[in-house]
C-alpha cells in the first residue's frame, strides 16, 4: 500500500478523490464504511445492485431473551419518559 495524497473535506461534507485515483477505479459508486474512529473504508461497487444485495445480507441479531418483551413495559427502566409526563 503506497503512501495516501492528503485531502480536505469542504464545506458541504465532501471529500475529492484525486482524477488519477478515480480513472485507475473507473467507477463511480462507492459503499463507504467506518472502520474505527481514525479510519474510512471506500470501496467501489460495480454496481448498485451488489450493493443492496451486501445490505440485505447483514442479519441483525438482538437478545432471544427479549424478543417477545413489551417496551412500555420496560421503558421507565431505561430512561423512557412517559407520555402523559410530557
Amino acid at each position: 500500500m503506497g503512501v495516501g495524497e492528503t485531502v480536505n473535506v469542504d464545506d458541504r461534507g465532501r471529500i475529492l478523490i484525486p482524477a488519477e485515483i478515480r480513472r485507475k477505479i473507473g467507477n463511480r459508486a462507492f459503499s463507504v464504511e467506518l472502520a474505527d474512529k481514525d479510519t474510512i473504508i471506500l470501496r467501489a461497487v460495480k454496481d448498485k445492485s451488489a450493493l443492496a444485495d451486501r445490505i440485505k445480507s447483514i442479519s441483525l441479531m438482538g437478545d432471544p431473551d427479549r424478543v417477545n418483551v413489551d417496551a412500555a413495559a420496560v421503558k421507565d427502566m431505561y430512561g423512557g419518559i412517559r407520555a402523559e409526563d410530557n
